[in-house]
C-alpha cells in the first residue's frame, strides 16, 4: 500500500511540474530588439534618455556604431548618455563573446577536463 501511495504521489508530482512548466513557457513574450531609427525618433520626440536607456535594457540590443555613426546620431539628437550605453553595451557583448568563445576552447571553463594540453612541459601559452 506505501509503495502504491509513493508511485502516486510521484506521478502526481510530475505532472505538476510538468504543468507549471509548459504554462512557463507559454507566457514567454518575444523580445523584439530595437533599431538606431527608433532611438533616433524617440530622441527627437524628447523620450527622457533614462526611458530610451531602460527600453535598450529591456530589449536587450547592440549596436555596432562606428565613430561616424556616433557624429550623426549626436547630431539628430540623441543624448550623450544614450550613446555612452550604447557603446558601453557593445564593448560589453564582444567582451562576453570572448570569454565564452576561449574558456570553452580547450574543454570547458578553467583547467578543464581533465587539463589543457601541455607544450615542453609547459601549459601551452607558455610555448612561444
Amino acid at each position: 500500500m506505501f509503495a502504491n501511495l509513493l508511485t502516486r504521489s510521484s506521478a502526481i508530482g510530475l505532472a505538476l511540474s510538468a504543468a507549471i512548466a509548459l504554462a512557463g513557457c507559454a507566457t514567454t513574450t518575444k523580445r523584439v530588439p530595437m533599431t538606431l531609427e527608433q532611438v533616433i525618433q524617440q530622441s527627437k520626440a524628447g523620450t527622457p534618455p533614462a526611458d530610451i536607456i531602460n527600453q535598450l535594457k529591456d530589449s536587450r540590443s547592440v549596436f555596432e556604431v562606428s565613430g561616424s555613426q556616433f557624429a550623426k546620431l549626436r547630431e539628430e539628437g540623441v543624448d550623450d548618455s544614450v550613446l555612452d550605453f550604447i557603446q558601453r553595451t557593445y564593448v560589453a557583448s564582444v567582451e562576453m563573446d570572448t570569454r565564452l568563445r576561449y574558456q570553452s576552447m580547450y574543454w570547458g571553463y578553467g583547467w578543464g577536463y581533465p587539463y589543457r594540453p601541455y607544450y615542453g612541459g609547459w601549459p601551452y601559452w607558455y610555448g612561444w
